[in-house]
């Protein structure tokens, strides 16, 4: 009886290192084929009224990973960029020294502003103090 249950387990052993092989095989071509995606990915700082960079470009159809830090230790920012029909439609909060990141992929080519829209009762907008910024989509070749 002991040697049925040796035997069970190595069955079951077996088994197991089986699936766990699969796994991986299945694994592997998903991960390749994220990385051959190929986001784009950039950093924009956000502070003291301006975006660094305030100039970005990308390529048409290719998704972006768009990652905004605040640099600034008290004062909240947004970033805002919205062009439905180039495919883009973005609007996220970033609280003071805080970064979010945004994923999306611009349809069309061309070139598209964002800003920055908070603004204090009574104070000029942060884009009227001129926290704004081009995106630059080019298409793809």
């Amino acid at each position: 009886m002991e040697k049925h249950n040796k035997s069970e387990r190595g069955a079951r052993r077996k088994r197991f290192s089986a699936v766990f092989a699969c796994a991986l095989l299945f694994s592997v071509p998903l991960a390749v084929s994220a990385a051959d995606a190929g986001a784009q990915q950039i950093t924009v700082h956000l502070g003291d009224y301006r975006f660094q960079p305030d100039t970005i470009e990308v390529v048409a159809g290719r998704p972006v990973e768009l990652t905004l830090v605040n640099d600034d230790k008290i004062t909240p920012h947004n970033f805002t960029l919205k062009e439905p029909n180039a495919g883009i439609d973005l609007d996220a909060a970033v609280s003071a020294g805080k970064s979010t990141t945004l994923q999306f992929t611009p349809q069309t080519a061309g070139s598209y502003i964002f800003y920055c829209n908070k603004k204090l009762p009574f104070m000029k907008s942060h884009r009227e103090h001129g926290m704004e910024g081009k995106l630059i989509v080019r298409p793809a070749s």
